[in-house]
């Protein structure tokens, strides 16, 4: 039994997981649950969730947790959730669940191309600093507008993953200010949600459905008899309004000062370095950061998920033996992966099967495949093209001016020293990972906490409860196969792209 030493409990929702996880207030993960999320795919490029099941399956974690740890409900000071950004998790005119689109989708492709002419795009890029792209929360406003314009007259509320799921466990809508500004529906010469945008956009009756916005540390409300009896939670534990995962995850790996980069192979590739004025508009987008800052940011749907579905098709039946046999898969993995030798004459795998580095519609490809290539090859192409994915935007990032030296690395393959070394082995840099597996899960944590009162900034509770592994350098041996491999790898996406 446990002490009634008192703790932070913090969620993290991405587009093919959740976790839940308790942390003390040194940032010591207590423990941690997760789940796999089910995505509906209704049509070709649509990805949906259902809503419903996924307030069934966080609130479940949530209570399994609590009985797992035998933590008692007074030991959880705050709850802070962090989700995926982009999308669109809507409520309709009765509060009750209308849509929720995961930012894998990308249903708004040709729209996107269309409206790029039609509007002033040069305007809007300039007002939200990353125009329109497909799975972007603007873009799919315009698109159920066009196409479904009967769900998108009955939107009561236009909420972000994590705020559905703090809705469901207060009965409050609220929205925070990264989500919001990395949308594409906030203004950042307003600093706000501007009549003049929505109107560029051709969507300005939407302004009315978008909530009030908190700074990620502000309490937005309190458990709800309903939820503190799905989970075990005590009624009127203060929630605060909570993290863009992105960020989340910069500040549980222990990501702050100005020029610290963050990369997170989850779902997305995300890039990002914390800067102290507005990115130029030559990064993909940018989002509020604590303290007034900003977060230049570079991603797209090209790292883990790609991994998620080659194993789906290619290591189902090892998969499945391994956890009848209680054994860990991904270090099974990892140890093909380790034993492949890097030689030019293995494929390449460009990880663009939910669209390209540049949102153009491209297709995700296994190149130079012979007869004599094993599926252990496939692999390490697999784990070697998601790290190229990355290595485009964070080349970009250092075009628009970024200087990076080291970055902190996390999402699933920090789990990994196999694949955290390539990273630092691709992209040239030390790499760091947290010594936690819930970066995201401990960064909303440090939300929470600090909202409760238990840090007087979040600065302090960053700086208090995030521990990071030593660095991994890079290996000078390994440079030169990797570059030229890059360049072919960049050869055969720039033909891909004119055969789109």
């Amino acid at each position: 039994m446990l002490t009634m030493e008192p703790y932070a409990l913090g969620i993290d929702c991405g587009n093919t997981g959740i976790k839940v996880a308790l942390f003390d207030l040194q940032g010591q993960e207590i423990g941690a649950l997760g789940d796999k999320v089910p995505s509906d795919f209704p049509a070709p490029g649509f990805v949906q969730c259902n809503m419903t099941e996924l307030w069934q399956q966080c609130s479940s974690l949530i209570q399994q947790l609590l009985e797992k740890l035998e933590v008692n409900a007074e030991q959880v000071i705050a709850v802070g959730c962090s989700g995926h950004g982009n999308g669109l998790y809507l409520l309709d005119n009765h509060y009750q669940p209308l849509l929720a689109i995961k930012s894998l989708d990308c249903r708004a492709n040709d729209l996107v191309q269309t409206l790029k002419q039609q509007l002033n795009y040069d305007a809007i890029h300039e007002m939200n600093r990353q125009g329109i792209w497909p799975a972007q929360s603007a873009a799919l406003l315009c698109w159920l507008k066009q196409y479904e314009p009967s769900v998108y007259h009955n939107i009561g509320q236009v909420l972000f993953c994590k705020d559905y799921l703090n809705f469901c466990l207060t009965g409050e809508v609220a929205t925070e200010y990264g989500d919001l500004s990395a949308s594409g529906l906030y203004d950042f010469s307003a600093g706000d949600v501007s009549g003049t945008l929505l109107a560029e956009l051709g969507i300005s009756e939407i302004k009315q459905a978008i909530p009030t916005m908190y700074q990620s540390q502000e309490i937005m409300g309190k458990v709800s008899h309903d939820a503190a009896r799905l989970t075990g939670l005590l009624a009127g534990t203060p929630v605060v309004s909570g993290c863009f995962d992105i960020v989340a995850c910069a500040l549980g790996s222990g990501v702050w000062h100005s020029q610290s980069a963050s990369v997170i192979a989850g779902s997305w590739s995300i890039n990002q370095v914390i800067s102290d004025s507005l990115p130029s508009r030559a990064v993909f987008m940018a989002c509020h950061f604590p303290e007034q800052r900003y977060l230049a940011i570079e991603s797209s749907a090209t790292s883990a998920s790609n991994l998620e579905w080659f194993i789906c098709e290619f290591f189902k039946e090892e998969k499945q033996l391994a956890e009848k046999e209680n054994r860990d898969f991904f270090e099974q993995l990892n140890t093909l992966v380790s034993d492949t030798k890097v030689v030019n004459a293995l494929p390449l795998f460009h990880p663009y099967l939910y669209g390209g580095c540049d949102n153009q519609p491209v297709q995700g490809n296994f190149f130079g495949l012979t007869g004599w290539h094993k599926k252990s090859d496939l692999l390490y192409a697999v784990y070697e093209g998601i790290v190229f994915g990355h290595l485009e935007h964070m080349n970009q990032l250092r075009l628009s001016g970024q200087h990076i030296e080291s970055a902190i690395l996390s999402g699933g393959a920090a789990k990994s020293p196999v694949w955290s070394q390539m990273f630092a082995d691709i992209l040239n840099v030390n790499i760091q990972t947290s010594d936690c597996t819930e970066a995201g899960a401990r960064g909303v944590a440090m939300a929470a906490a600090t909202g409760a009162g238990y840090f007087s900034s979040l600065q302090m509770a960053v700086e208090t409860m995030a521990k990071l592994n030593p660095p991994q350098v890079p290996d000078p041996e390994r440079q030169e196969i990797f570059q030229q491999r890059y360049q072919r790898y960049l050869d055969v996406s720039a033909a891909l792209k004119k055969l789109a």
